[in-house]
């Protein structure tokens, strides 16, 4: 049986999404205290200084966002981020500025769950002894401040603004976790050809080289029941996501409900590219593989890529409009 690994062209869905978005970061500005006795609200947007939270050192803090979808699977902590379905803590470094990412920590012997609701989050902030001596953590990022002892809520409807108190209903639909799906699906049909075999084994021992998919593995991947892109070929496929969204609120979100069906669009355009084979081989030597084999271009590529890419940045920029 082969084994099929997807090339990263674009890196991951879920990190063009961060790089696309880590711009809104905003400017600096002063705290205030919370409704919660002496607890200090902090603020991802006004980017408070090191100087301005050392001299909260120690003390209850709180602060709002977005767990990100690269906190540890195990709840031992989490990265806190000003947007929702970010992976890439810390793409914009917290130098000397809180600017996009916190990291926070559980009290002793707790762990968090992961939501893509917004949440409000309330702990103990630890400062660094200097700017130049920062905190790291297991994965190797280093910050000057970090939240300990910390528990967290998901914020209520009635707490946020109308256009925030959407997102936590559609958060909690999960139809952002389909979109991406799709987004994987589109992507497939866009790119096949640049998705590969790993070298392996095959259980009678013979050695098999790796080599990039051939149309009929496209088309097994597409068509097969079961196999891993044959859910976006499904009927109705499209009609249930926009069915999901519409479900939360249909006018609200009319635009997110527009870029799934100019998904669906360009899905079609591109299945149809692979069906009238509408594509060109070459057979030579892949260094990636040290061996020789047949390499498939599509010959509709560069417009392909531009629509996935316009389709996704509009996707992105819709994520970015929900900044906490």
């Amino acid at each position: 049986m082969k084994k099929y690994n997807k090339i990263l062209k674009i890196t991951s869905l879920l990190m063009i999404t961060s790089i696309l978005m880590l711009c809104f970061a905003g400017c600096k500005g002063g705290e205030n205290k919370a409704g919660d006795g002496n607890i200090t609200k902090l603020s991802f947007k006004e980017a408070s200084g090191y100087d301005y939270l050392k001299t909260l050192d120690g003390e209850q803090v709180t602060i709002s966002g977005y767990m990100a979808t690269s906190s540890p699977v195990d709840g031992s902590f989490m990265f806190l981020m000003n947007l929702p379905y970010q992976s890439c803590p810390f793409c914009v470094p917290n130098t000397s500025e809180l600017s996009n990412t916190m990291e926070v920590y559980p009290k002793a012997n707790e762990t968090f769950s992961y939501t893509s609701q917004a949440i409000k989050v309330v702990g103990t902030l630890q400062v660094a002894e200097n700017e130049d001596e920062p905190f790291t953590d297991e994965y190797g990022y280093e910050f000057n401040y970090k939240i300990v002892d910390a528990t967290y809520t998901i914020i209520k409807a009635e707490e946020l603004s109308n256009d925030m108190a959407l997102w936590q209903k559609i958060a909690e639909s999960d139809v952002i976790n389909d979109i991406y799906a799709m987004y994987d699906y589109v992507n497939f049909l866009c790119y096949w050809n640049t998705y590969f075999v790993e070298a392996h084994t095959t259980e009678d021992g013979q050695q098999v080289p790796g080599y990039y998919l051939y149309p009929a593995d496209a088309e097994n991947f597409i068509y097969k029941e079961g196999a891993q892109y044959n859910y976006g070929y499904k009927e109705g496929y499209f009609d249930a996501i926009v069915a999901k969204i519409e479900a939360v609120d249909k006018e609200a979100f009319s635009d997110l409900v527009e870029n799934v069906r100019k998904a669906e669009k360009l899905a079609n355009k591109a299945l149809k590219e692979l069906e009238d084979e509408n594509f060109t081989s070459e057979y030579k030597y892949i260094e990636k593989f040290e061996t020789e084999d047949y390499v498939y271009t599509l010959n509709n590529e560069a417009e392909l890529t531009k629509e996935m890419e316009t389709l996704y940045t509009e996707f992105a920029n819709w994520l970015g409009s929900w900044e906490m």
